[in-house]
């Protein structure tokens, strides 16, 4: 996202409204995690916390509920390349630029989770939180997963006279999850902010993700997601779409997807995403997660 160097004509009352925002979901994360957890250990057998709602952090590129377990460190690449309508020239995409991103996200308890990533373009660096504030079970009596996470992203690229404020953005979202079966569908209504947005574009946006789950057997999966913008959007922006297939190796967990966006994070989606998916632009990619315990589960 090449920024300018003005920044948005925001007033204190907006800016203090996101702040609040972003600050109550930290808050509520390291604080609600360790009422949910002990919780947790008074439940009774049956009534046992429904298991892998997802697969993975990700669908894609849309956070899912799912959190490392306690004293558990995850670490994940995630790789996409150029399009794949360039056909041979281009080696389906793959000759062109890639975007990669190194995540690393450490469970602080079962439902509590920090994280600091690296992606490739604009080398931004992002410091997040999850939190699980309530987990589907078995019986029925919570009858879906509930997660929030918020964010902070910070453009490093070298060279911009920007100050350090210019170059932060903010992330937060609201995850809503439940498993049927072999089915598990999530909505995900989330906001983004940019101090220093792109010239005429929205310093602010509004997404609503929508990410489903189908289980083919106990080592793949299909996952899709599709991430509309509510209300103003950049100009010459689209929705973005993926689909991915997870391959549980039972060390490791694979996503091979085709997405129509080349942005990580979902606050760049929003904002970048200028390929349409159904008229043929989209892009191959690649997620490798992997789980590491520190005497966790």
């Amino acid at each position: 996202m090449n920024f300018n160097t003005r920044t948005m004509n925001m007033t204190p009352k907006h800016h203090g409204i996101l702040y609040t925002l972003f600050l109550t979901i930290v808050f509520l994360a390291f604080y609600a995690a360790p009422a949910n957890a002990q919780l947790t250990r008074e439940r009774t057998v049956t009534d046992q916390e429904v298991e892998r709602t997802f697969w993975a952090p990700v669908a894609v590129g849309i956070s899912t509920v799912q959190n490392p377990d306690g004293k558990n460190m995850m670490s994940s690449v995630v790789h996409t390349f150029g399009l794949t309508n360039g056909g041979l020239d281009t080696f389906f995409g793959m000759d062109d630029g890639a975007n990669t991103k190194l995540n690393i996200d450490y469970g602080i308890s079962d439902r509590l989770s920090v994280g600091i990533g690296r992606m490739t373009f604009n080398k931004v660096v992002d410091l997040r939180t999850k939190v699980n504030l309530l987990r589907q079970t078995r019986s029925g009596s919570m009858p879906l997963d509930v997660a929030v996470k918020a964010s902070m992203g910070i453009n490093t690229l070298s060279g911009l006279n920007y100050t350090f404020e210019d170059r932060l953005s903010y992330f937060a979202s609201v995850m809503a999850a439940r498993k049927m079966d072999r089915f598990s569908l999530q909505l995900t209504p989330m906001v983004a902010h940019f101090n220093n947005p792109v010239l005429g574009s929205a310093g602010q946006l509004y997404g609503m993700g929508v990410l489903m789950q189908y289980e083919i057997n106990e080592r793949l999966s299909l996952n899709t997601e599709y991430l509309p913008v509510l209300g103003d959007r950049n100009a010459g922006t689209s929705d973005a779409m993926a689909i991915a297939l997870n391959i549980d190796t039972g060390g490791h967990i694979f996503q091979l997807f085709f997405t129509s966006s080349q942005w990580h994070n979902e606050q760049f989606i929003m904002a970048n995403n200028r390929d349409r998916f159904w008229e043929g632009d989209f892009r191959f990619g690649f997620n490798i997660h992997r789980v590491f315990g520190f005497g966790g589960k």
